[in-house]
């Protein structure tokens, strides 16, 4: 018994996995961080574990795809192995005797990996058939192209350790006079005391044998030292090539047919970072926290000095025009929009609307007004947005967009509402465009979040420095600017616009005004954009105003940026300012003086119901007298009147946790509960009925809402477009074509 625990413990791959546990554990983070997004743990807000178990390539789950994953998982696998080879190798002394000691190291360090490839593999299975709705075939296809890709990189790799261990033999024999004198060389007893050294009593010599480890005591030091240096610089030469194919792929991500699958893109991100992190603590040892801080230090300094500049911009907008720079200040901010401005404005709307009112009802009857707001939520809410849309219009032949006059709200719900009226103003254009389609549908649910992970790990990181030119101005190549392409890329091109593009057509009142809003990080006052004049919006009109200031709470983009070219901001930049999430997209920074940023929409107003009843308020005596009554249709992928699930236990986890993080839990329903009791003081100043109609995403199940963020999967899609026809929706829908009659 004693001899078996003996051998157990002194195995090979025991000890190799026991020490990776006791030393350089920061190198084990990069595991765990994958166990656990394939689990569905880490990052789940963000969809990550979509990347893993249903990987993209060309807007396809495929077997190219999965293939392309495969081999990244295994450039990842050999980084690891590269990367511990160089930091423990020298604890066990007996692989320089053996034939290809780098192959022995692999083989018998490969329980980590073993066990990630298949708990992988089977997660891939159970995520393909209940959430992506594959059959066995595709199945198999897929988990066939994982495991070619994988191993084909492991021969890649293998092939060019076996030939480096030739290089390498050949090199001592020549420099130790041949092979007669090698063997005299190599058992020369040399006294050596290695503290480090680790005892082994069996390894793996290879995938079906194992092999009794050989005593080295009586081999010449420098000899076992000799090989193992240069095994550490053929694997350098690795991590340098693998450094240069990434700055390569940045380049060309441009491409679609270079954007490979995000979780390769992560995978080819960590590798490079676990071999640097590896590289740098064998090369400077003790001094290598010391060595970091530094680096960080200088990393802020360039960053504080301007030196290194990589914010995030918005296309099209002039950041040349340093001398003009509109003062964010609050003396300029009452300067600019004040009430004559104000008034012109006003008259400038008023004229739109009297226009809409002449299109809508010639005869001179009273129309309803319809404002949607559509609410934030990524794919999943801009994928519910297009669907309420499209069954409405249709089953009002048309009259919804004709009656609308004002569209807001934010993230997700701002793509599928943008792309709707677009399609819309293409059919008014004469274009051959079938309003309710379904491919529309398909085209706004489809994957987002590739680019933006694929981005992230390689051009946000290692190709900082590249940009792309509209006109004279330089913008970085990030993540944002990857959203914006694959944008337009699902949806056909056809918002390759920009805002300015939309001032004929909105002022014609041919198509419903479009405002999109974002949140200033500096203070919390909402961005808007739009191409009309809209400061009528930027603050609150009091009716017995007593302060010679007005509470300016936003800022009307165009207005505040007139010198900057604001009509030249491109549509998906608006529609990205307005869907920033934190961390998955770029805040976008504006040349303001001092300069600001702008993040998602959703954190001041997630239903753009604010912007909406500000709206209605300034302008109540026009549609007094002027309309029939207004219906103000909510669109969001919420349920409104939630109650969460209450625990009834408190555990450690819920006291030191539930007081930092309840304002974020809540922060919909108290934005919920701000603006019904706005809405029940707008029932006041409009004198004709105002209805409000709410379509709502619920799921079917509910442990099964479609997550938040840029990727919806097959089953998430169809829950989607079943909501339509739950009680609650149909009631809504019944009660819209009763109102519109």
């Amino acid at each position: 018994m004693k001899t078996f625990l003996y051998r157990a413990y002194h195995f090979f791959p025991i000890q190799l996995l026991l020490l990776h546990f006791r030393k350089y554990q920061i190198l084990l983070v990069f595991w765990l961080i994958l166990f656990s997004t394939v689990a569905g743990g880490f990052a789940k807000v963000f969809g990550a574990v979509s990347l893993f178990l249903a990987p993209e390539y060309l807007g396809r789950v495929s077997f190219s795809s999965t293939l392309i994953l495969g081999f990244a998982t295994g450039v990842f696998v050999m980084s690891w192995h590269i990367t511990t080879f160089i930091l423990h190798s020298k604890r066990f002394k007996f692989l320089a005797t053996t034939t290809q000691p780098f192959f022995k190291y692999c083989l018998n360090n490969s329980i980590i990996p073993l066990a990630f490839l298949i708990f992988l593999l089977f997660r891939e299975i159970w995520y393909q058939k209940y959430n992506e709705l594959s059959d066995a075939t595709t199945i198999l296809l897929l988990i066939e192209g994982f495991l070619l890709g994988f191993l084909f990189c492991i021969f890649i790799s293998f092939f060019y350790f076996f030939n480096a261990d030739r290089t390498i033999l050949r090199d001592m024999q020549r420099k130790m006079g041949g092979t007669k004198k090698i063997l005299y060389q190599i058992m020369t007893k040399e006294a050596q005391v290695d503290e480090d050294a680790l005892p082994v009593d069996r390894y793996f010599n290879s995938v079906t044998s194992v092999k009794k480890a050989r005593n080295v005591d009586h081999y010449n030091k420098f000899f076992l030292d000799s090989i193992f240096k240069k095994h550490h610089f053929a694997t350098f030469i690795t991590i340098g090539a693998a450094l240069v194919l990434i700055i390569i792929m940045g380049y060309l991500t441009q491409y679609e047919v270079f954007r490979i699958p995000a979780a390769a893109s992560v995978l080819a991100f960590f590798s490079v970072l676990i071999a640097f992190s590896g590289a740098f603590v064998y090369m400077f040892r003790s001094w290598a926290i010391l060595i970091i801080a530094l680096l960080v230090l200088l990393l802020n300094w360039l960053l504080a000095n301007g030196i290194i500049d990589t914010r995030s911009r918005a296309y099209g907008l002039n950041y040349l025009n340093v001398t003009q720079r509109p003062v964010y200040s609050f003396d300029h901010f009452n300067q600019i929009f004040n009430k004559k401005q104000f008034r012109s404005d006003k008259r400038n709307t008023e004229k739109i609307l009297d226009r809409w009112k002449d299109r809508v009802a010639p005869e001179g009857n009273k129309p309803k007004l319809i404002v949607i707001n559509v609410s934030g939520g990524g794919s999943r809410s801009a994928t519910w947005t297009m669907n309420v849309l499209q069954r409405a219009d249709s089953l009002l032949h048309g009259q919804l967009m004709t009656h609308t006059v004002l569209i807001t709200g934010a993230s997700g719900g701002m793509v599928g509402a943008t792309y709707f009226r677009e399609l819309y103003l293409e059919k008014l254009e004469g274009k051959p465009i079938d309003l309710y389609n379904g491919q529309y549908t398909t085209n706004v649910s489809k994957d987002l979040l590739n680019a933006i992970f694929s981005s992230f790990a390689i051009n946000d990181f290692f190709t900082p420095f590249l940009h792309f030119k509209i006109g004279q101005n330089k913008y970085p190549i990030d993540r944002g600017y990857a959203f914006e392409q694959q944008l337009e890329n699902n949806l056909g091109g056809v918002l390759n616009k920009t805002i300015g593009d939309y001032a004929a057509p909105e002022t014609e009142a041919l198509i419903p005004m479009l405002i999109f809003n974002s949140t200033i990080t500096e203070d919390g006052r909402r961005m808007i954009i739009s191409p009309e004049p809209v400061s009528y919006l930027t603050f609150p009109e009091y009716k017995y105003p007593n302060r010679s200031v007005r509470d300016i709470d936003g800022i009307d983009f165009c207005r505040f940026f007139k010198n900057q070219d604001p009509l030249d901001l491109r549509v998906t930049t608006a529609i990205r300012m307005s869907a920033t999430f934190p961390y998955v997209l770029p805040n976008v920074y504006l040349p303001s003086n001092p300069t600001i940023d702008v993040m998602d929409a959703g954190l001041r107003d997630n239903y753009g119901q604010e912007t909406s009843l500000r709206f209605l308020h300034v302008f109540s005596r026009w549609i007094n007298e002027n309309t029939s009554g207004v219906l103000f249709i909510q669109i969001r992928d919420t349920k409104k009147d939630e109650i969460m699930p209450i625990e009834k236990q408190t555990d450690l986890d819920n006291i030191v946790l539930d007081p930092l993080f309840t304002i974020q839990q809540n922060w919909t329903a108290m934005q919920d509960f701000n603006q019904d009791d706005l809405y029940a003081y707008a029932e006041e100043f409009l004198h004709v009925r105002m209805d409000r109609i709410i379509f709502q995403y619920v799921p079917e199940g509910s442990d099964q809402t479609a997550a938040l963020n840029w990727h919806l999967t097959s089953r998430e899609k169809a829950d989607i477009a079943a909501a339509l026809y739950n009680p609650t929706n149909r009631s809504s829908m019944r009660f819209l074509l009763h109102s519109m009659r």
